[in-house]
């Protein structure tokens, strides 16, 4: 069964923070559990980032450079059994959605930073630990960081986001 976890989340921010401590203490030598934790961290990061699209222009036009890492790390995940979470990654907010203050945006935009700084070092540390690095690593490991420079600026470039037809079932 897959949830759709927009609508149950309350605080997207919160709910990032909370999954990223979880991240940065769960022992890297257990892969599969580091790569569901980053799958439910992309789905709390992708909920809050679009909160923050919503809330702000600076932060749409990167959110729209972002998205297509998000699809591809999840993507990613997804191949490498993480999709047994049964999480979807939202592919948009929910049409009753309450506007969130600017100030708010930027805290998400903060906390999706530090989560994609969490997960690349936790992710370096299980490729580490692996006899060899595998792209179910190495992929996430990039798209993470990459995901946080869309963020904060430092890539402003990238195709805009077209999904396949019909979109995976994780992707709603």
């Amino acid at each position: 069964m897959t949830v759709v976890v927009d609508r149950q989340v309350k605080d997207p921010c919160a709910w990032l923070s909370a999954v990223s401590h979880e991240l940065a203490v769960a022992p890297p030598a257990d892969t599969r559990a580091v790569l569901l934790t980053v799958w439910d961290g992309l789905a709390a990061a992708r909920l809050a980032g679009l909160h923050a699209a919503a809330a702000s222009p600076r932060w749409r036009a990167r959110q729209r450079h972002a998205e297509s890492v998000e699809f591809d790390l999840a993507l990613q995940l997804a191949r490498d059994c993480t999709i047994a979470t049964g999480l979807a990654i939202p592919a948009r907010l929910p049409r009753a959605a309450v506007a969130w203050p600017e100030e708010r945006a930027d805290a998400a935009v903060a906390a999706i930073v530090s989560f994609c700084g969490t997960a690349e070092a936790v992710l370096r540390q299980a490729g580490a630990l692996t006899p060899v690095w595998e792209d179910s690593l190495l992929g996430p490991v990039a798209l993470t960081s990459w995901l946080a420079d869309c963020w904060t600026g430092r890539h402003a470039g990238g195709a805009a986001l077209h999904l396949p037809v019909p979109p995976p079932p994780w992707w709603r």
